[in-house]
């Protein structure tokens, strides 16, 4: 049982540095488009509905670990 413990905390350690890298992503892009952008051509960061679940879901994971931790 411990075995399964120690792979499952291994798992979501390993969940949340792909949260860090998909929201760490998308505030790189954020920024990115909000600096080339200006008042006589503005540019908006889109991101299609699969992604913006995915980075909700990521940023909510994000902090869950923060408040709860990562252990079970």
């Amino acid at each position: 049982m411990t075995i399964l413990l120690a792979l499952l905390n291994k798992v979501l350690v390993v969940l949340f540095f792909m949260a860090c890298l998909n929201t760490f992503r998308h505030a790189y892009y954020l920024i990115g488009a909000s600096l080339k952008s200006t008042k006589e051509d503005p540019r908006k960061y889109f991101l299609s509905d699969k992604a913006l679940i995915f980075l909700g879901i990521s940023i909510g994971y994000i902090l869950s670990v923060i408040f709860t931790g990562i252990q079970i």
